[in-house]
């Protein structure tokens, strides 16, 4: 039997509609003797829209991968879009 554990909601900067990930450890996801995974769900407008499932035997190789991704991202010379307004958002007075 399939078990879930929610583990973390996570609501996606930057996006209008407040979609989500959740994470989650699936317990025997493919029957009796699988291994457990973590699954990622997308979540858009209250809709699952994709589902992506990790081995935790894969888990420290992604979280080096994101962390590179991170560093990478930073990385990148950006102009400060709002920083002629001297303001964190855009907008108004």
């Amino acid at each position: 039997m399939t078990e879930s554990l929610k583990v973390k909601k996570i609501v996606l900067a930057n996006y209008s509609r407040k979609d989500e990930i959740n994470i989650a450890h699936i317990e025997k996801p493919y029957g009796e003797f699988s291994n457990p995974v973590v699954r990622i769900d997308r979540i858009e407008s209250g809709e699952k829209t994709g589902i992506i499932e990790i081995p935790y035997e894969n888990l420290d190789e992604v979280i080096e991968a994101l962390y590179k991704a991170e560093l990478i991202s930073e990385s990148i010379p950006r102009n400060d879009i709002h920083g002629e307004l001297k303001s964190d958002i855009g907008g108004g007075a």
